[in-house]
C-alpha cells in the first residue's frame, strides 16, 4: 500500500511541476458479490467515506479499510443520533456526581455534575461515545442546559431534606455559552427551583479563552452579575497561557489531571515548581484552584503543601449516581451536623 501511495504521489503532474506536495487519502470497503454492489451501492459509498473520514484529519498519508469495528461504531452513532431526543424525554441521561474535597480541611467542598446515558435495559453509553456527536450536531446545547436543571433539582432536593447543599459544577459547551438567551435561561432555572445562582459553577474549556478573551469576559461578567461562578476547566491540557489566565475574570481554575499524572520522578521537582507558581498566581488573582486527578494520598499531600484549595479524583470517589452520592457524602454530612 505504501508503495502504491508513493508511486501515485510522485507520478502526479502537480508534484512534478509545482512546489506543492500531493497527499493521498483513501477509504476502502469490500463487497461480497455483484448483487450486493447493486443492492447497497449507497451504503458502500458511505462506508468507504466513513473509512476516509477516520484518517483525513490525521495528516498521515494512508489507506483505511472499513472493518467490523468501524461498522459497530457506525451503528452506535446512528443509534445515538436517532434516539437522543427520546432519551432526553425518557430521562435516560442520568446525573452522576463526583465529589470535590477541600484539601486543607478534608471536608466536602462541592461536586461536579457528569452525564451518563443509561438505557432502559441498564446498558450504558459513555460520554466519549456521544459527546463528540452532540458537539457536531448541536444537541450539546440542549443536553448542557438539561444538566444544569438536574443540578438545580438536586440542590433543591438537599434543601427540602434539611441537608446543607454544596455547589455543583456543570460543564458548558461553547455553542450554549454564546447563545443570546443563555444567561436568562440559567436565571429562569435557578428561579424555578428557588436556589441561589452561587450554588452553580459553570465550567468552560480553556480553548474558549484563547479565541477571544474580551468577548468571554463580557459573558462572564453578565453571569457573575447574576450570582453564578465560572470555572476554567482542564487548564494545562492544551495551549494554556499564563497571560490569558491573568486577563480572565473567572472564579475558579481547574488544573488538568495531567499535571499530576505526568510528573515522573526525574521531573518531579520541575513539575512541582510549575504547579506551585500556577496556584500562587491564581490566588493572587483571587481565583480558587481545583486539582483534578488526585488519585493517591501522596498527590493530596503534595497539593496540601502547595496550598491548593480543592482536590477532585479517584482518591475520593469515582463519579457515582446522585442517590449513591447522597448516601456516601451528603447523609454523612447531615449526621455530622446533628452530632455537633
Amino acid at each position: 500500500m505504501d508503495r502504491m501511495l508513493r508511486e501515485i504521489e510522485h507520478s502526479s503532474s502537480i508534484a512534478r511541476t509545482t512546489d506543492y506536495q500531493l497527499k493521498l487519502y483513501c477509504g476502502i470497503t469490500f463487497i461480497d458479490s455483484l448483487e450486493e454492489n447493486q443492492r447497497e451501492s449507497g451504503n458502500l459509498i458511505s462506508r468507504a467515506s466513513l473509512a476516509l473520514e477516520r484518517i483525513i484529519h490525521t495528516h498521515v498519508q494512508t489507506i483505511r479499510f472499513f472493518d467490523t469495528k468501524m461498522h459497530q461504531r457506525e451503528k452506535l452513532e446512528d443509534y445515538i443520533e436517532g434516539h437522543m431526543e427520546q432519551a432526553l424525554k425518557d430521562g435516560e441521561f442520568r446525573l452522576f456526581l463526583q465529589p470535590k474535597k477541600n484539601i486543607q480541611r478534608g471536608t466536602l467542598a462541592g461536586a461536579e455534575a457528569l452525564v451518563r446515558w443509561k438505557k432502559e435495559d441498564g446498558r450504558m453509553i459513555f460520554p466519549d461515545q456521544f459527546i463528540p456527536l452532540f458537539e457536531n450536531n448541536g444537541f450539546c446545547t440542549v443536553l448542557d442546559l438539561y444538566m444544569v436543571e438536574q443540578a438545580c433539582r438536586q440542590i433543591r432536593s438537599w434543601m427540602e431534606r434539611g441537608i446543607t447543599p454544596v455547589p455543583i459544577s456543570v460543564n458548558q459547551s461553547k455553542l450554549l455559552f454564546y447563545e443570546p438567551e443563555y444567561v436568562q435561561k440559567l436565571v429562569d432555572l435557578t428561579d424555578r427551583y428557588q436556589i441561589s445562582p452561587k450554588m452553580i459553577i459553570l465550567e468552560i474549556l480553556e480553548g474558549m479563552a484563547l479565541e477571544n478573551v474580551e468577548e468571554l469576559n463580557k459573558k462572564v461578567a453578565l453571569l457573575q452579575e447574576k450570582g453564578f461562578r465560572v470555572s476554567l476547566d482542564d487548564f494545562g491540557s492544551g495551549y494554556s497561557s499564563l497571560n490569558t489566565l491573568a486577563r480572565l475574570h473567572i472564579n475558579e481554575l481547574k488544573l488538568d489531571r495531567g499535571f499530576l499524572m505526568n510528573m515522573s520522578l526525574e521531573d518531579q521537582e520541575r513539575g512541582t515548581l510549575i504547579i506551585k507558581k500556577v496556584i500562587q498566581m491564581a490566588k493572587d488573582l483571587d481565583i480558587s484552584v481545583v486539582a483534578e486527578g488526585v488519585e493517591t494520598p501522596e498527590d493530596q499531600e503534595l497539593l496540601r503543601a502547595l496550598q491548593c484549595d480543592i482536590g477532585q479524583g479517584y482518591l475520593y470517589s469515582k463519579p457515582v449516581e446522585a442517590e449513591e452520592f447522597d448516601e456516601k457524602f451528603m447523609i454523612v454530612k447531615a449526621s455530622e451536623k446533628e452530632e455537633n
